[in-house]
């Protein structure tokens, strides 16, 4: 028994080798950045992870207990049904150990469990982007880079392992929809990004193009668009029949009012709202300052919002194109979703974790495009570095926030009446200390152009040649994966050191 389990271990151990490993010094590369992200998964800690986590334990634990229905679906958190039930299974082994046994769900072993979900979610995803690449016929060997240094980027790494919020599983079903759209399966195409626009309405701003650039035909684009968005208005009808249910069954609802504070010129409201008004509120809030970013237009005294302008302007180019040669129209595919992503992030001011959407995209197209490698990743790196430095400055709570080590394991490290508040050590104080402030105009100036340069280089009919051979191309992998992976061990320490400090 023991020699059949030693054998299964070593074939599923050159199976994972086979299936990421390029070198010696590539898995020395992976074997750092394994455990530079088990350390951030550990360790570093982020707030809306544990309140959604905790709201999904409660609704499970009252179904198991008999008092009420709502794991079937409901209103609490502004989540679509797909996410809900996959967080709900998720926490449910927490919740059956909980009706055995007791346990604060709050404890340290519990958070981690429920950040390892996002983890999971990316193996996921890392492998229909694996599937994906061999459909667009890339190279086994660029595939293992793409993968490495995909996870391996900043605003890759910390969203997923460290925030853990649930944003790389809206990412995951844009993949997969992707997948569809290009193998000619109209009805993967629409269910997977059905259950993107689910989780996150925001997927609507990939799906729309792209359903644009597959059909043609007016009644087919009606119906097509409508298939795909019709989980989001659906859901909100069965979260209102699941309420009705509890009032029949068990005489109380699903959601309740909750108190509300609000402080305009220095004068505070508190005001009771129900659930359904604090997810409109939300999407409005959200809706309008992604309208924020606006030019003078058509009338003097008007303005336009330059994400619908670039949305509607991506939209009429996606539909005026044709299917040419089969690899051209893939390219396109992936071309049209990455400037999407990239139009919304640029443009709408989202979350600072939600950027994880953008990348398996991205990475998918750079690495379709061998003859421009190092200057795609050279872009690549500029981007991610510039604009996680605006989300590190302007949403300092966030990234080397002083609530980074709570819960979990290095909390032990925390002096004294440390202040876990946005008024505590954060890594952002230090930066304003040296004035970052004073440049930051120019690090978001940086950040666009460089949008907008990967833009260009990577529009099909743009010619790029950098013949770089296959032992050089490997070297350069080489010093961007050092590089990424340096610049996570090297921050994580940085934040160590800022949250501990006082």
């Amino acid at each position: 028994m023991n020699i059949k389990k030693k054998e299964d271990s070593v074939a599923w151990s050159k199976r994972l080798k086979d299936y990421l490993i390029v070198d010696k010094l590539n898995m020395i590369e992976w074997i750092a950045l394994g455990i530079i992200l088990l350390l951030i998964t550990v360790t570093l800690f982020y707030g809306d992870n544990l309140g959604m986590f905790l709201t999904y334990f409660w609704i499970n634990n009252g179904s198991l207990t008999g008092k009420s229905v709502a794991f079937l679906g409901n209103n609490q958190l502004a989540y679509g049904i797909a996410q809900q039930l996959f967080c709900e299974l998720w926490v449910l082994p927490c919740n059956i150990i909980y009706l055995i046994k007791k346990f604060e769900p709050s404890t340290t072993v519990a958070v981690i469990w429920y950040k390892l979900s996002m983890p999971l979610v990316m193996v996921v995803c890392m492998s229909e982007m694996v599937k994906l690449g061999k459909t667009l016929g890339m190279t086994v060997e660029r595939i293992k880079w793409m993968l490495i240094l995909m996870l391996s980027s900043v605003l890759v790494a910390l969203p997923v392992y460290h925030i853990a919020q649930t944003d790389i599983l809206y990412a995951y079903f844009v993949i997969a929809g992707i997948h569809g759209m290009i193998k000619q399966d109209r009805k993967r195409f629409i269910l997977f990004f059905a259950l993107a626009i689910s989780c996150k309405v925001v997927a609507a701003c990939v799906f729309v193009p792209l359903l644009l650039l597959y059909e043609k035909r007016i009644v087919y684009i009606i119906r097509d668009g409508i298939l795909g968005v019709i989980i989001f208005p659906l859901e909100r009808v069965w979260y209102k029949i699941v309420e009705k249910v509890n009032l029949m069954i068990f005489g109380s609802g699903v959601t309740k009012a909750r108190e509300v504070t609000t402080v305009v010129e220095s004068t505070t409201t508190t005001v009771e709202k129900t659930m359904d008004q604090i997810n409109t509120d939300f999407l409005s809030h959200f809706f309008h300052k992604s309208l924020y970013f606006e030019i003078p237009a058509i009338r003097k005294g008007y303005v336009a919002s330059i994400l619908v302008a670039l949305f509607v302007g991506l939209c009429i180019y996606c539909y005026v194109q044709s299917k040419e040669k089969d690899s051209v129209w893939k390219e396109k595919c992936i071309f049209v979703a990455t400037v999407a992503w990239m139009i919304f992030f640029t443009t709408a001011s989202p979350s600072p974790y939600w950027i994880v959407a953008l990348y398996p995209c991205l990475f998918i197209l750079v690495f379709m495009k061998p003859d421009r490698l190092r200057t795609n990743m050279l872009l690549v790196n500029v981007f991610s570095f510039s604009m996680f430095v605006v989300y590190l400055v302007n949403t300092y709570w966030v990234y080397g926030g002083a609530s980074n080590l709570d819960y979990l394991l290095l909390q032990g490290l925390l002096p004294a009446g440390h202040d876990s508040s946005p008024d505590g050590p954060y890594v952002a104080r230090y930066l304003n200390n040296l004035g970052i402030e004073s440049v930051m105009n120019i690090v978001t100036a940086v950040c666009l152009a460089v949008s907008v340069g990967l833009v260009v280089v990577n529009y099909h009919k743009v010619a790029i040649d950098e013949k770089i051979e296959a032992t050089e191309e490997r070297k350069v992998m080489h010093g961007f994966a050092l590089f990424q992976i340096a610049f996570l061990w090297l921050w994580y320490f940085i934040t160590i050191y800022a949250v501990t400090r006082w």
